[in-house]
């Protein structure tokens, strides 16, 4: 008996990893597994970047990148490509899932980024706090006192 063509080619992953639509997602419980922080304290640049991983409770993982932005009197995190101009280059990435559509087409990162804003990041809103709390911001302001 045979059970697969051998014509085809097939990619591992694609069997093993799981196929979830943005509904499937949603309906997960989402928490902050990780923060990293990209800065280079040589440097005079007064913005700090790193990624927030976000994981699910069925194991699938978000990676967001972020910035910091300094208002004047207070400092805010802002999640890149989906609260700031998008650049070209990827600014989410899904772990341990493919993300699908009802028609079981991979989904766009446009598509991913408004889920994520309109759904992910108002299930978890103390997020921004979450990932400042886990920095040691005194290391990336200038204090005057």
């Amino acid at each position: 008996m045979q059970f697969f063509d051998l014509n085809r080619q097939f990619n591992l992953s694609d069997i093993l990893t799981p196929h979830k639509t943005l509904e499937d997602l949603g309906a997960q419980e989402w928490f902050l597994s990780k923060v990293r922080v990209e800065h280079d304290c040589l440097s005079d640049s007064e913005i700090v970047e790193g990624q927030a991983v976000l994981k699910s409770n069925q194991n699938i993982q978000l990676e967001l990148e972020w910035l910091i932005q300094d208002t004047g009197f207070e400092l805010k995190v802002l999640f890149k490509g989906i609260e700031t101009a998008a650049s070209e280059e990827t600014l989410v990435m899904v772990k341990g899932a493919k993300i699908i559509d009802a028609n079981e087409q991979v989904i766009s990162a446009q598509a991913l980024s408004l889920w994520i804003d309109g759904t992910l990041l108002p299930m978890l809103p103390n997020i921004r706090k979450e990932i400042k709390a886990r920095l040691n911001l005194w290391d990336y302001v200038e204090y005057d006192g």
